[in-house]
């Protein structure tokens, strides 16, 4: 669904064969082949009916986690990916990635 990431880390967001969609994030000095350093289950997706955003929503603890993808109705346009945390305070978070190239070995992984 997206794979994504910035100077500090590299995000996976699929969708499982039973449908649930999941979020892994892997910080910068770890594999992707390691064990992600965050997993979130159970997200809700989001589109917009222009079809130009896609909002992924996750709970994990006191805290939301939102994953904002944007993509461009120019053919070859850039795709962009925000992050906003939300704490138990309300206090918000965000973070601009970049979408990277799915790694070969994640193409057919589920």
């Amino acid at each position: 669904m997206a794979y994504f990431g910035d100077g500090q880390y590299t995000i996976k967001i699929d969708k499982l064969r039973s449908g649930e969609i999941r979020y892994l994030c892997w910080h910068k000095s770890n594999s992707i082949l390691a064990k992600p350093n965050l997993i979130l289950r159970d997200g809700k997706m989001k589109q917009a009916q222009n079809g130009e955003t896609t909002e992924y929503i996750f709970l994990f603890e006191e805290r939301v986690f939102t994953v904002e993808h944007i993509t461009s109705k120019m053919k070859g346009g850039a795709s962009y990916f925000f992050i906003e945390v939300t704490d138990e305070h309300h206090k918000k978070s965000t973070w601009k990635m970049e979408q990277m190239p799915i790694p070969k070995y994640f193409r057919h992984l589920v």
